[in-house]
């Protein structure tokens, strides 16, 4: 998988993450919370962590540091 591949599969990942966020708070809205078991918090937590850790781990932080890098070296 080359690297803009990589990037989009995290940004899918991200926009996951993002998504069962939103439905847990709704599910809240429309239901009682207190009848809910420590499960129907924690699985949805649990899957947000890791969307989000691996979406966040495919993206390619090496072209941001070089950059950075670069701008640096010019302003001296």
């Amino acid at each position: 998988m080359n690297r803009k591949q990589q990037e989009k599969l995290g940004d899918l990942l991200l926009d996951v993450a993002k998504y069962i966020i939103t439905a847990v708070l709704l599910a809240t809205w429309f239901d009682d919370v207190s009848n809910w078991s420590r499960s129907s918090y924690l699985v949805p937590m649990g899957a947000v962590i890791l969307t989000a850790f691996a979406g966040i781990s495919l993206y390619d932080h090496t072209d941001q540091v070089v950059e950075e890098k670069k701008k640096r070296k010019k302003k001296k």
